[in-house]
């Protein structure tokens, strides 16, 4: 299954020696994607490098190509997968950027790409024992204030001793 994307940019600022970064997914089918892959940096930098990581895999070091402004990038294709990615700049400054998935950074992948969560439409993201949870937390106010109201009012058609006393006389 081959799919399409129309390229949505979503330019996130990751600080320090960089600046916006972004990813594309420009096709994804079951076993590739081919994914642009761009950071701005703004300290003086004579490469960069992307480090990609996913769970026990091994670690990718992609060199990024310079496209002109401060601007590099690459396109590559990968396993489909979230990745986590690290920027490093290369130069009299060297730096590294925060870790970042790709997701995060505008990639559009699908909810069976593993490490993307698959969240059902109306699902808030809570796992099913954080739901249980929730439900009888609910469960258990309502008995509470069912409780409450129950003492509350039962003891008003009950009169005091002293009344009864006053009518006797």
């Amino acid at each position: 299954m081959k799919v399409a994307y129309l390229a949505l940019v979503v330019a996130l600022e990751l600080g320090g020696a960089f600046g916006s970064a972004s990813a594309t997914v420009v096709s994804l089918e079951d076993t590739a994607m081919l994914v642009d892959i761009e950071v701005e940096v703004v300290a003086s930098a004579q490469a960069v490098i992307a480090h990609l990581a996913f769970d026990d895999d091994a670690t990718l070091a992609l060199p990024l190509l310079d496209r002109g402004g401060g601007v590099f990038g690459i396109r590559t294709e990968l396993e489909p997968k979230n990745y986590i990615v690290v920027f490093e700049a290369v130069g009299a400054e060297d730096a590294l950027s925060r870790p970042i998935s790709l997701v995060e950074l505008g990639a559009d992948l699908t909810p069976d790409v593993p490490g993307v969560p698959a969240t059902a439409e109306g699902d808030d993201g809570l796992s099913p024992g954080a739901q249980q949870f929730g439900w009888l937390a609910l469960a258990l106010g309502a008995t509470s204030l069912s409780v409450l109201a129950l003492w509350v009012l039962g003891g008003r058609g009950e009169s005091t001793d002293t009344d009864d006393s006053t009518e006797e006389e």
